[in-house]
């Protein structure tokens, strides 16, 4: 009796927690299993660990430098999901991955990518949702067939990622900040006085209440009412690798809220909508994580971007930007080079023997200092 009281306590917390601000009690409680800053990288795992439910889940790789604590963001994330939907291991060969049962509605968690030497299996289970081998044992033919629709998460101090991999998952960095490393040190010295002895006792019912919200989520289809007004700028090409990632993140907001929303059905589908607040969650999360900042640029290619800006003109040639900032050749080719680099600044012409023209892609977001989605019109 007691236990069931303790489960009914239990099970209304998790839907407190689904029913309030949710993203601000996963940043709380993320802080006191000892995760410090980083929320823009906390928020994504946790969604994509959540989206493992959904018909399209989200996959994370977390890229950083040896110790900087890209471990402790999966292990944490993973804490908090019910461990039955975990599969987790060091290190997975492409053939082991035929010999699993069903991969559906579970998070594989590989600690470190380079544990696969090729990543072709995880490519096509993602691209694909299933995989399949044929083979023959003794005379007769065999056939493997492994369900997917999980979600990947992945580790790696190896910046040197396949593009065919890297289309395929959100990269998150791990903040190597020197702000950060005061932020750690200071969480681990708390967690030897008597108050890191409190956050201690707390963190197996923290757990417990992620667990219960979890399994209380259902699999629903989700729709976005919106989606042909978000509109992504066609002169980029990365905008054809963004713009599914971009939507499925609006999706995985929306499932992540599905506890505020009515359940809507069609033609006997039942569905949930993604609202206007979920997308602007989700732009705030893919401008960190698939955006841009100008500090990434050089000063001297900050300043020909603000030029280029003040010429009220969306196509140029490097003459007519020569003659409005009177720089010289050699310096316009260095800096507009590094800006072509970034996709702010778009070559046009491809004839030979045509005056190459330019397009200006960049409308002054970022001033600011925050990161910004380029091509992005919500």
């Amino acid at each position: 009796m007691n236990s069931a009281a303790f489960q009914f306590n239990h099970d209304d917390y998790a839907i407190e927690m689904g029913t309030g601000n949710i993203f601000q009690t996963i940043l709380e409680d993320y802080e006191k299993l000892g995760v410090v800053g980083e929320d823009h990288n906390k928020l994504m795992c946790y969604l994509a660990a959540t989206s493992r439910l959904m018909d399209n889940p989200l996959n994370i790789l977390v890229l950083s430098s040896s110790g900087a604590g890209k471990s402790t963001l999966q292990d944490k994330t993973l804490k908090l999901m019910p461990p039955e939907d975990v599969i987790r291991t060091s290190a997975i060969s492409d053939k082991a991955l035929f010999y699993q049962k069903s991969l559906k509605g579970k998070i594989l968690a590989l600690e470190e990518a380079s544990g696969m030497r090729d990543t072709y299996a995880i490519r096509t289970l993602i691209s694909e949702g299933y995989l399949m081998q044929e083979s023959v044992v003794g005379c007769r033919s065999v056939s493997r067939h492994v369900e997917g629709g999980c979600s990947i998460f992945q580790t790696t101090t190896n910046p040197e990622i396949n593009p065919e991999t890297k289309s395929r998952f959100f990269i998150l960095g791990v903040d190597e900040s020197r702000e950060q490393t005061r932020r750690i040190l200071a969480m681990q010295r708390k967690s030897h006085t008597l108050e890191g002895l409190k956050d201690q006792s707390d963190k197996e019912g923290i757990i417990r209440k992620h667990h219960s919200f979890q399994r209380l989520l259902e699999p629903c289809a989700i729709v976005n009412p919106y989606a042909e007004e978000l509109f992504y700028e066609d002169d980029r090409l990365q905008a054809r690798r963004d713009q599914p990632k971009f939507l499925n993140l609006c999706k995985a907001v929306a499932f992540l809220n599905q506890m505020k929303k009515p359940l809507k059905n069609y033609n006997g589908i039942d569905y949930i909508e993604v609202s206007r607040e979920d997308i602007q969650q989700a732009t705030e999360l893919a401008s960190e994580l698939l955006g841009i900042s100008l500090d990434d640029l050089s000063l001297p290619a900050r300043n020909l971007l603000q030029l280029l800006l003040e010429m009220d003109r969306k196509t140029f040639t490097r003459k007519e930007v020569m003659n409005h900032t009177g720089w010289t050749k050699t310096r316009l080719h260095i800096h507009l080079t590094e800006l072509i680099e970034m996709e702010l600044v778009l070559p046009e012409s491809t004839k030979k023997n045509q005056l190459q023209t330019y397009k200006l892609l960049y409308n002054g977001e970022g001033q600011d200092g925050r990161r910004f989605l380029l091509g992005l019109r919500p």
